[in-house]
């Protein structure tokens, strides 16, 4: 039974006052020419602004909880239509061209075939996640040693992509007289040149006043600096 777009405008008209009865005719006169032109979104907001348009009813006026008569007119005009008044989507709508997995789960009748795709699925979602999680761990550090300068006057990426940092060849940054000098300062001639003395654990200290010249790891680790060098 097709609907009578005239009966329920009377209907709805019925006890009005006279000014909301000329808002719901503006309002049916601009959907049937909304309808004729081919035009198939009714929500809301779309014919609130063909009605704003056309000198009638606002957006405003449509949606709010007094005026329910107005937006019964709209909603029988979509059934007119076999539609309803939400937004429909848009051509390039990925919800539209490409359904959820549970609604291509569906489609498929065969059981068999069904749960075949079903585990397929389920198998594709861990393989993402483990990737993603790889991604957030992909900060790695390569020590390559190549033969060239060092840029210390780079500044470093800010950026949340993975990075690879490559680790400078020492024996292309220390020339000869740098690294002789390096070697000299943990010498036992300059210690004793200087009242100096070494621990065990790297720290050089006054042996008069027994304080700290340098802190622990400063012998050993020039120790491991130069052995890489000469390396």
């Amino acid at each position: 039974m097709e609907l009578d777009i005239d009966v329920i405008l009377a209907d709805l008209k019925d006890g009005k006052v006279p000014r909301t009865q000329q808002n719901l005719d503006k309002l049916n006169d601009t959907l049937k020419a909304y309808v004729e032109s081919g035009q198939r979104d009714f929500s809301i907001t779309q014919i609130g602004r063909v009605s704003a348009e056309n000198g009638g009813l606002a957006y405003e006026a449509l949606r709010a909880t007094r005026n329910k008569h107005y937006r019964t007119l709209i909603e029988a005009w979509a059934a007119k239509c076999n539609t309803n008044t939400k937004k429909p989507l848009s051509n390039t709508s990925r919800s539209k061209s490409i359904p959820a997995d549970n609604k291509l789960l569906e489609r498929i009748s065969d059981p068999a075939v069904r749960a075949l795709f079903g585990q397929i699925i389920a198998e594709r979602n861990r393989y993402r996640k483990e990737v993603n999680l790889l991604k957030q761990h992909a900060n790695i550090t390569i020590d390559k040693r190549p033969v060239r300068q060092f840029d210390t006057t780079a500044e470093p990426s800010t950026t949340a992509e993975p990075s690879v940092e490559v680790l400078p060849s020492l024996s292309g940054v220390l020339i000869e007289s740098e690294k002789k000098a390096l070697a000299y300062a943990i010498s036992d001639e300059c210690m004793d040149k200087n009242g100096w003395q070494t621990t065990q654990a790297g720290q050089v200290k006054d042996m008069e006043l027994n304080g700290e010249i340098f802190p622990r790891g400063f012998v050993t680790g020039l120790r491991k600096l130069l052995g890489e060098v000469d390396n």
